[in-house]
């Protein structure tokens, strides 16, 4: 095996995520409650998040790291916005 077989190819992923909240404020919420997920990314990795209106939109990319870094960060987020819209949901 070489050298050049074993490196890790060269790309890039996102993924975008829409999740919908009753209100603004609720989106808002949902939100601030992610942020502390948001620190000690590891190199390659980053997220971003917004909300507009009722809707948080949350992009997830990764360049260079292993895909499943990428799948299970997306899992971890969606399982605290479900949290989130439980909460203020009610």
């Amino acid at each position: 095996m070489t050298q050049d077989s074993r490196r890790q190819p060269d790309y890039e992923v996102s993924v975008q995520v829409s999740i919908p909240f009753p209100d603004a404020r609720s989106a808002r919420a949902a939100m601030k409650a992610l942020i502390p997920d948001n620190v000690n990314m590891p190199e390659g990795l980053s997220i971003s998040m917004s909300s507009k209106g009722g809707t948080v939109q949350i992009i997830v990319t990764g360049s260079m790291i292993p895909m499943n870094t990428v799948v299970n960060t997306v899992d971890e987020i969606l399982e605290h916005i479900s949290v989130a819209k439980k909460l203020v949901e009610g």
